[in-house]
């Protein structure tokens, strides 16, 4: 623990006061989507209605991979700018402001997704406002961009380390004070111009209205006036023409340059032979939604393998448990195992002890001359999420993964984390939102070869690269490298790479004229090169993660290359931290009272239901009569400020529904899945090796008798059975299912791959011709 955490926790200890009016009226976001990156501007409004200073502090989350670029307050008509500090000069700069009756503002960096601000000396009926200006670059989702904004942050289990230690431990740090609801919403409002034509933008988390300003252009604003902040609000951002290589470059106003190359290589393969190990979240956290999706996600993972896999599952909580043991050929026998142990799995298993069950599997000896592919299914509310990525990083050169976030409040800095470090890719599922889609990008990916050992060249130039080891590239994949410099920009980049053919490349010139001025680039690439030191990815490190000089001297240096980044471009990092300091020339008399703004539960928690956005902790302690009384008193003075107080939401509120809206109109999300009704019947009905056996049950489905099918074949043919069974299946999908083929897409895929080659000829054109022919033959 540092110096400036271990003086906060005996600040805590002294003065927490938790039975005082929440101090945070609301959240209002402004942000701009331009190109693969977002500008945002969060404003936290504070008030003290207490007769005592408060020191308020409030622990929040952001995408992980932001930058927080600026911070100001405004209070009494002034504004303060904060300025970037080591975190310990920080603290004493904010501590001593207090001690002195001035007012004090502190952001800290508690992991790169989660935030504290401490609001100090807020005097009794003052208010403050506090602008945070914030940068990240947006995740591609198939050939959507995908923009997040989360708000509150789930409970995180602490194994028994994170909850121990000298003054605040780490499972406080990342635990603040929850309740069902709480007193205050967000206002959310955003404009899009990629720079090319909009196909559609939707959100699967929350009602939203778009205006379409001309083709290029689009603002968005929340359906309601205002959003409880019990789940992440998530835009995907589809553009006509998704997926173009692009070079953005940008001078800064010190004379150097920055970059951001967008490389979209296509790669074509067969299934490769592997070895697969699903690692599946079953602690109490997972109860309810999450599960299902779990169960859901990994019944059309195992329908989907190939006998070209060997395979495993492992469920856990505090305990882990594996199916078989280690892994098994995928057949018959093995796929009716793990279906009936998947289908069984419930969220009983306790704390979310995911760094032994990753463990486990990383002892297990390899098969072979078969990679292992391990994907995880889990909502990564955890404490120990560092020491989980480096687990991955030093076993990333026999192991690949690929991570499934599930839920409203999902851990991004675990499950990006784990991806990068295993060298896979991550997707995230929303409740609500089609896993499908999601989950056979995952299983394409894995599947099908990579493009791996990359690497950039910048022509006639050197800067700082970020990330400094290109991670493998998968089909249909993007690679972002940024890039820092000084003098001239180079004329192209070129990203070299082995391919399943062997060594391939890909250029991209690079136009002088077309560089813009401005720090967007510079700041990501900066917050890039950050990462790339705090993951031990960066030039200092080993691939594996390792300094390349041992000892404290070492890691010193990492340290003070992080302070110089953050100073250099004013990010807040792990080692650095925001600081204003208002000068009163009254000072606020008396000391300040701690107090933790409560955040709200994550909407279905643990299989929980959300209550509505009133009564907060405060109002539901009074008596009936009085809490009504106290709800009505706030509700007016919760909406001077544009409205950042929640309204009062009922629990069936259409925030508890979720939608999509496409620029052309509204819509409600299709929450099918191939689990249930008759293409969930067909499915479940598919063999491991592609194939469908002539059953009753197949024949019903297909409107047919069994007799009737077979009169066309040679009904003592086994082999001949199966192969019509196969394309009746097949044509059955096609004909009653087309609008839902990217849930049975891999399937069919497997099933052709065995019709084509199960030796047996059908009577007449072929297979295909003679089950459309029985499907539209009337009985």
């Amino acid at each position: 623990m540092d110096a400036a955490t271990a003086m906060r926790a005996g600040l805590n200890s002294k003065h927490s006061c938790g039975h005082l009016p929440v101090p945070l009226l609301g959240v209002r976001a402004r942000g701009e989507i331009r190109g693969t990156a977002a500008r945002l501007t969060l404003a936290q409004r504070f008030r003290n209605d207490s007769d005592l200073p408060l020191e308020a502090v409030y622990t929040f989350p952001l995408e992980e991979g932001s930058a927080v670029t600026g911070f100001e307050v405004e209070i009494g008509g002034r504004r303060v700018t904060g300025e970037v500090e080591e975190r310990d000069q920080a603290f004493k700069l904010y501590d001593d402001a207090l001690a002195k009756g001035h007012g004090g503002y502190l952001l800290d960096e508690e992991l790169p997704d989660v935030f504290r601000l401490s609001v100090g000396n807020l005097p009794p009926r003052g208010e403050a406002t506090v602008t945070l200006s914030v940068v990240s670059e947006l995740l591609r989702e198939g050939e959507a961009l995908r923009f997040l904004l989360p708000t509150t942050i789930a409970p995180r289990y602490a194994p028994v380390e994170d909850r121990v230690g000298v003054g605040e431990s780490r499972e406080a740090l990342l635990n603040p004070p929850r309740e069902p609801a709480v007193p205050y919403g967000l206002d959310f409002q955003a404009e899009i111009d990629l720079g090319r034509p909009l196909a559609s933008v939707e959100s699967p988390t929350h009602p939203i209205t778009v205006e379409l300003l001309d083709g290029n252009r689009a603002r968005v604003s929340l359906g309601a006036r205002l959003a409880a902040m019990d789940r992440d609000l998530v835009l995907l951002v589809t553009p006509r023409e998704a997926g173009q290589p692009q070079a953005l470059v940008e001078r800064d106003p010190r004379g150097g340059w920055a970059a951001q190359l967008s490389f979209a290589p296509r790669i074509e393969g067969a299934s490769a032979p592997s070895e697969v190990v699903f690692v599946i979240d079953c602690s109490g956290s997972m109860e309810g939604q999450s599960i299902d999706e779990a169960r859901s996600a990994l019944q059309l993972c195992l329908a989907s393998l190939t006998p070209a896999q060997r395979f495993d599952v492992v469920r856990f909580g505090s305990t882990w448990q594996r199916l078989f043991g280690e892994s098994r050929p995928y057949d018959q026998a093995s796929l009716e195992a793990a279906r009936t142990f998947v289908g069984g799995m419930q969220a009983d298993l306790g704390g979310t002890e995911v760094l032994p069950a990753l463990a486990s599997v990383m002892v297990q000896e390899l098969v072979p001359g078969l990679p292992r592919q391990l994907v995880v299914l889990t909502d990564g509310q955890v404490t120990n999420s560092d020491e989980v990525v480096a687990l991955l990083r030093r076993h990333s050169g026999d192991t690949r993964v690929f991570a499934f976030g599930i839920g409203a409040g999902v851990d991004s800095r675990l499950v990006k984390g784990m991806a990068r470090a295993g060298e896979g890719a991550a997707e995230f599922i929303e409740p609500g939102e089609r896993l499908e889609p999601k989950v056979l990008r995952q299983l394409r990916r894995l599947m099908t070869p990579a493009f791996t050992s990359l690497r950039v060249d910048w022509e006639g130039a050197s800067p700082r690269q970020a990330p400094h080891f290109v991670p493998p590239v998968f089909a249909d994949g993007r690679v972002i490298v940024y890039g820092l410099g000084d003098g001239d920009l180079p004329k192209e980049a070129v990203l070299r790479a082995r391919g399943p053919a062997g060594e391939v490349e890909w250029r991209l010139p690079i136009d002088p004229a077309a560089a813009s001025e401005g720090t967007l680039l510079g700041t990501l690439a900066a917050r890039a090169l950050i990462r790339d030191l705090e993951e031990g990815m960066s030039p200092l490190h080993t691939r594996r993660g390792s300094l390349q000089q041992r000892g404290k001297s070492a890691q010193a240096r990492v340290d003070q290359e992080v302070v110089a980044l953050a100073k250099a471009y004013g990010l807040a990092s792990r080692h650095t931290s925001f600081v204003a300091v208002e000068r009163r020339e009254a000072p606020t008399e008396g000391e300040a009272v701690l107090v933790k703004v409560p955040i709200a539960l994550q909407h279905g928690w643990g299989g929980q239901r959300a209550a509505a956005a009133f009564p907060s902790a405060v109002f539901r302690a009074m008596a009936p009569k009085a809490a009504a009384a106290q709800l009505q008193k706030a509700r007016p003075m919760a909406e001077e400020f544009d409205g950042l107080c929640c309204e009062i939401l009922a629990p069936d509120s259409s925030t508890d529904r979720d939608f999509a809206l496409e620029a052309s109109g509204s819509r409600p999300l299709r929450a099918g899945a191939a689990g249930g009704g008759p293409l969930g019947t067909v499915v479940a009905l598919q063999r491991f090796d592609g194939s469908w056996d002539l059953t009753e049950k197949l024949a019903a489905l297909l409107g047919k008798k069994v007799g009737e099918l077979l009169a066309r074949i040679d009904a003592q043919n086994h082999q001949a059975r199966k192969a019509l069974a196969t394309a009746l299946a097949l044509a059955w999908l096609e004909r009653e299912a087309a609008d839902r083929e990217d849930e049975w897409c891999l399937l069919a895929e497997k099933a052709r791959r065995w019709l084509d080659a199960c030796g047996v000829a059908a009577p007449g054109a072929g297979w295909q011709q003679l089950a459309e022919e029985l499907l539209t033959a009337r009985v």
